[in-house]
């Protein structure tokens, strides 16, 4: 019996996105079978975690690389190490980050108050003051004082609406000696991101999730970045009592992680971006002709991902939050991308489908259930 069925938990097809709410990605067969490899056998998890890092950073052209069990880890630990700087007493008094000379992180008003999800918040779980400022450059350079630890950014097409351009705020930065973190956990593809933000732009450190487009375990990020940064996180970090020792990474999810972090770096884009483009054609194509919407595919994800996504729009006052409980109610659940009603960069009268995680067999139950909601007689005639 499946394990779920076991449980009476319904299976969800997801034609959403790599939401951490449904389990984000799917792992391969062959990064299950290196999880399963791994348990086997017994190993120094700090010789692991070193030897997985330093493969990784080789690959991608960075200096090192740090593990943490998701990209909201990496937030707390990388913000813990820019305000402790390997100072080991203060490692042990976090998350009181009061004796750190260094203990405010300074943040883009816009992004913080972004209606998306709070993922700025994880940096004040090291005990760091957020300090909001307006977005330009110059509230930038006013902000920046000898209490600073670090800038922030998060990456994104919904979190750089009205940013200045992250180039100049790197520049900034380092012009009055303060490093920049990056958090562009959902942004791949393309990997060259892997490198493009550290190594081209000159970011410290960069912060992705394992368990999205890579699909490696949900409960894996990588930090990729500066000795500087990233040796202080490592110091932090389970297992030792510190701060991240909550944040605990096991050899099963070491080995998973790698093997789909190599798989990802050796993946050929266009192929794959072909493929998925393929399977929202069909779905597109396979759509009832009924009025009161309209269907397209942009080439970009919903960040700004290398990714194709389907798009949706009812012009009949028909509201996104209505298809997606029609589609994710049982028995057949589906999830659908939906857009927060005060997101600049989206409509809540639009849906999106992701083909990343959806299946063959998935398909013909998306398409039934999609074209029931569309056919049904009483659909737009509450907002006449």
């Amino acid at each position: 019996m499946n394990i779920y069925d076991e449980l009476n938990v319904d299976r969800i097809i997801n034609a959403s996105d790599t939401y951490t709410r449904i389990g984000g990605s799917r792992m391969s067969r062959r990064t299950l079978e290196t999880m399963q490899e791994a348990a086997e056998s017994f190993v120094d998890i700090g010789e692991l975690s070193d030897a997985i890092c330093k493969r990784i950073a080789e690959r991608t052209g960075n200096e090192t690389a740090f593990i943490s069990s998701g990209a909201g880890a990496c937030v707390v630990l990388t913000a813990s190490a820019c305000m402790t700087r390997g100072n080991e007493e203060l490692m042990y008094q976090l998350p009181d980050a009061s004796a750190c000379p260094k203990n405010e992180i300074i943040v883009f008003a816009s992004q913080k108050n972004c209606p998306i999800l709070p993922y700025w918040h994880l940096t004040e779980l090291s005990g760091a003051s957020l300090i909001p400022v307006a977005d330009s450059m110059k509230s930038l350079q006013e902000a920046i004082s000898p209490k600073t630890a670090a800038v922030f950014f998060f990456t994104g097409t919904v979190y750089e609406w009205t940013t200045p351009d992250l180039r100049d705020v790197i520049e900034t930065a380092h012009a009055a000696g303060v490093p920049v973190i990056v958090d562009a956990a959902a942004q791949l593809p393309p990997k060259s991101l892997m490198s493009w933000y550290t190594v081209d732009l000159k970011a410290d450190a960069v912060i992705f999730s394992g368990g999205k487009f890579i699909n490696g375990p949900q409960t894996t990020g990588i930090v990729l970045g500066r000795h500087e940064i990233l040796d202080h996180c490592r110091a932090m970090a389970s297992p030792n009592v510190r701060i991240g020792r909550p944040y605990k990474v096991g050899k099963e999810e070491y080995a998973a992680f790698y093997r789909a972090c190599m798989d990802f770096l050796d993946l050929d884009e266009e192929t794959k971006y072909q493929e998925l483009k393929a399977v929202l054609e069909h779905i597109k194509a396979s759509l009832s002709g009924v009025s009161g919407y309209h269907s397209y595919i942009e080439e970009t994800g919903r960040l700004g991902q290398q990714i194709p996504m389907l798009y949706l729009q009812f012009t009949d006052g028909t509201t996104g939050k209505e298809c997606y409980d029609f589609l994710y109610s049982a028995p057949e659940r589906i999830d659908i991308g939906t857009f927060n009603p005060k997101d600049p960069t989206g409509d809540p009268c639009r849906i999106f489908i992701n083909a990343i995680n959806l299946r063959e067999p998935d398909l013909p139950i998306l398409i039934q259930k999609l074209n029931r909601f569309l056919t049904l007689p009483e659909r737009g005639r509450s907002h006449e």
